[in-house]
């Protein structure tokens, strides 16, 4: 398996790999806080994500209609 280096995201959030989770933990607050996504959980939050954005674009379209 090819390595992948441990990512900082923001906010405190720090992303790793164990090569089947993506394992997503607050580094600093304490050691114990930790969330590891399976691949179905982590496809499911990606459809969320992408509902999240749509409704976004709706709010910003929404705002540049009311700015003309």
């Amino acid at each position: 398996m090819m390595a992948i280096e441990d990512d900082y995201l923001g906010d405190g959030v720090h992303a790793s790999f164990d090569g089947y989770h993506i394992v997503l933990d607050l580094r600093g607050q304490d050691n114990t806080t930790r969330i590891a996504l399976d691949p179905d959980v982590l496809n499911t939050l990606d459809r969320y994500r992408e509902r999240v954005r749509a409704v976004l674009e709706q709010m910003t379209k929404k705002q540049s209609e009311i700015q003309e």
